[in-house]
Formats: C-alpha cells, structure tokens, sequence
C-alpha cells in the first residue's frame, strides 16, 4: 500500500521516558551477522570460493564498492577507515596495488563480469587527482562491463573538490554525487575540525549541476558537539534552500575507545536523549514539510525519486552503500578495510596499508576476516532489512523464500515483541509485522529481538546507541 504523501507532517512526539527505555547502544545492521561477529580466520582461500560460488551465477549483476581511504586532513567525529595523506606518491602506489586486486577478482569471477551500481568511498575520493580518477576508472572498466543504466557514485568533500574533478566524473558517467556536510554552523564545525563554509558547499552543487547530475545527496549528522537547536534548523532550512535530490540525517556514533580521533571531543558538548532526538525530530519535520519522503530510518527523497517508489512497493533494499533499488545478491569490495558480500559470505579487506599491500604481493586476496552465512544467518538477515527498509515484514513471503513458518520459527521473538506491540510501535496485519510511525524511530530496537547473537552471554561489544 502506498503511502499517503498528502498527509500533514507532524513532529513526531517520543516521550523522555521512551528514549531512556530504548535508547541503548545496538547494531546499525547493515549487514547480518553484523561485523564484530565476523572471524579472523575467514581468509583469502574462503574468499576465494565465495569468488567461485558467486562465478556460476554469470548473467547476475553485480555491486562494486572501491574505497579510497586518504583524507587531507582528519575530522575529529568521523567514524571512517581513513588515513591523513602524506604524499601525494601514496596514492600511485595504493592504485597500482587495487589495479592488482581487480584483476585477480575479476579472474576469479569467469564470465561474471556485470556491473549493475558502482559506489567510490572513503575517505575523501576527491583527494584523487583528476589523471588519477580517469586511471581507476579506466582499471575498473577495463575489467569489468559497467552497465549502461548504472548506478555509479562517489563520496565528495565540498572542502577539497574543484569544477574539473566534477566535470571530469560526469563525462566518466558518474551520475551519483554524495556530499558531506554535517553541519552548517561555524561553531560546530570548529568542534568537529571541518571548516566548511556555506558558499563551499552551495559552489559544489552549482558545478555538479551544471556538469548534468541529476542525483545529488546531501549528508548530515546530528548528536555532534556544540549543536543547538537554533542553529541547527538554520541549517536545515539552507539545505532545503540548496534543495538536493536526497538527504541522509545520520546519528552521531560517538565511540572515542575505538576512533581515537574522537577522544579529541568534549562529551560534555554532545546533546543526548531527548536533545539529540530533537535534533532529528525537527530535520524530519523540515524535510517532509517541503516535500522530501521519508525512507528508512535516516533518510530522506523527493518523492519521484527511485527510493522513495521503491518504499511504496516494498522493494527497498540496503547493503553497506546504503538504501538502493538495486537488489545486486552480491558486492565486492576494493581497497583497504573495504566489505564484500558475495557467494554466502562477507569478506573484509585488510584496514592497514602494510597488510593489504603484503597480501596483494604475495598473490593473494587481501581479506582480513568474514564469515559464511549459516541458513539460519539468512534467514534473519532478511527478516531484519525488511524491517529496516520498508516496515514491514510479509510471513508469506519469507515462508516461500525460506520454507519456515514466521510463526513457530520466531515463536520466541514473537514473545519479546510484545512489549513493542503495547508501545505502539509494531501492529499485526494478517499475520504480517507493520512497523507504526513511532516504532520506526526506534528500528534498530526492533530489529535486535531477532538478533541471534546478541542473546549470547557475556557479549560486550561496543555499539553506538540506536537513537
């Protein structure tokens, strides 16, 4: 059922008592079983046969991720795999190394070669020159069929990126352009170590734009030090004025024993509970007042946009590029720290130069660490982005895709829903699961009953908190 996008919107009311009950550190789940439960001794001839499984399926699309871990400078909240650049020399060698790992996963692969979405992360892909961006391009296409219709994006800082790299990307056939903003306030840029000015980001829009995209995706992230709520509606409102095609609100992962550039922070600058919720309460309001969809649990579309049909129709997929229309079985992952999900595995690139350039010469692939899905994995990896992207979970179809009956196979979650289905955030619909407005607020909550390995005892992992 389509939703009623002439509905009012309204500011969504979550009560200080229901954000103390629920807002607890959990999994983002962009994958399940998330990543603190993958093993280190998932290595590269596991990754090889998950090649070789995913090779006899050759007429299947497939995603690709490429990270691109250099940054100019690093921002103190930033949660990413990234490293300061030191020499501009580093980035000929890290090339020459994933040109390498491209062909011998392209090798691996045989006939399957499709590319259906192309996604350039990082760090900051535009700390690559632009003789540099046409090089890995080229190494990608000449080893793999980049579909006509792709998907094909990149991550851009408004900071470090000129009008012939946005030229440069359009002619390419990028038409995707994600770009970080955070926030536009001085005072908490200055928190955060990313001096960013207003002009900087309006200029970049302009040029790509200008240059033919069509898709242009703006990132924010509240919970950062030093927000309020005036100046954050501030920014919400040039934002709307700038008028991207989508938007990402996410929340701020503060988690300073393992991004140790986030030790540099004063935790007691973070607005937290019912503060930090009003942060996105009201970007939310903002956004779906001027006509932006709401998709997910952070984002936002126009409501033309594929995401948000997709929404409607209840085929709205994610993996670790985010929300997509593009229901690819399997993603490979370039570079380091980068993530695959292929042939009933995922598969974790080493995070240090050293080790990935180690394996890579020693004719290897470059894994880390992973795991192989279990049938029950799958299972509950489906039930939980169903929940995560469109709201809803139908039992028929997960009996006809898994041949288990939703209600004795989650007979135990079913009784840990139960406090959910009292709160108003989850309702029975024929036997399927419909999540209600303010359970979507707390998704990730919902998403944990069916969470096999949190029930396991004396499990410490860090998670950032689910609201």
């Amino acid at each position: 059922m389509a939703q009623d996008r002439k509905a009012k919107p309204r500011f969504l009311e979550v009560t200080r008592d229901l954000l103390i009950k629920y807002d607890r550190p959990g999994p983002r789940y962009t994958s399940y079983p998330t990543v603190p439960e993958w093993r280190e001794d998932f290595g590269s001839a596991d990754y090889a046969r998950a090649l070789e499984n995913a090779a006899t399926r050759p007429e299947t699309p497939l995603s690709l991720y490429v990270h691109i871990p250099f940054c100019r400078k690093r921002c103190t909240y930033c949660g990413c795999n990234t490293f300061v650049l030191g020499s501009d020399d580093e980035i000929g060698v890290y090339i020459a190394n994933m040109a390498q790992e491209v062909t011998r996963v392209k090798n691996a692969l045989g006939n399957r070669r499709a590319v259906k979405q192309l996604h350039w992360g990082g760090g900051t892909p535009t700390t690559l020159s632009v003789d540099e961006i046409r090089l890995l391009f080229k190494i990608l296409t000449n080893e793999l069929s980049i579909a006509p219709d792709a998907e094909i994006a990149l991550e851009v800082d408004p900071r470090v990126t000129t009008q012939e790299q946005v030229q440069t990307l359009r002619e390419l056939g990028f038409n995707r352009i994600s770009m970080g903003v955070q926030d536009l306030d001085p005072q908490v840029q200055a928190e955060i170590g990313r001096n960013q000015s207003e002009q900087q980001t309006r200029q970049l829009f302009a040029w790509c734009r200008d240059a033919g995209f069509q898709g242009i995706n703006v990132d924010l992230v509240y919970g950062l030090p030093g927000q309020r709520l005036t100046s954050w509606t501030e920014t919400i409102r040039k934002i709307i004025d700038i008028g991207p095609d989508r938007l990402a609100v996410y929340s701020f992962a503060y988690l300073p024993a393992r991004m140790k550039n986030q030790q540099a922070i004063d935790a007691s600058k973070l607005p937290t509970g019912p503060d930090k919720y009003e942060l996105f309460a009201t970007a939310r309001c903002m956004f779906l007042e001027a006509g932006y969809q709401a998709i997910g649990m952070d984002h936002f579309a126009r409501p033309d946009d594929e995401l948000a049909v997709a929404l409607d129709e209840r085929r709205l997929h994610r993996n670790f590029m985010g929300y997509t229309v593009v229901p690819a079985d399997d993603m490979i992952g370039f570079g380091v720290s980068a993530i695959g999900e292929i042939g009933g595995c995922y598969a974790q690139n080493d995070k240090t130069f050293s080790g990935y350039y180690d394996k890579i010469e020693r004719m290897r692939f470059a894994t880390a660490r992973g795991c192989i899905l279990s049938e029950d994995d799958a299972v509950r990896r489906w039930v939980i982005r169903q929940l995560m992207c469109n709201f809803y979970l139908d039992t028929q179809q997960l009996e006809r895709r898994f041949g288990v009956a939703y209600a004795d196979y989650f007979a135990m979650e079913e009784q840990a829903l139960q406090d959910f289905y009292e709160q108003g955030f989850l309702e029975q619909e024929n036997g399927n699961l419909r999540v209600l407005p303010l359970g979507q607020v707390f998704i990730r909550n919902l998403a944990m009953v069916f969470d096999a390995y949190l029930r396991k005892p004396g499990d410490d992992k860090e998670f950032s908190q689910t609201v």
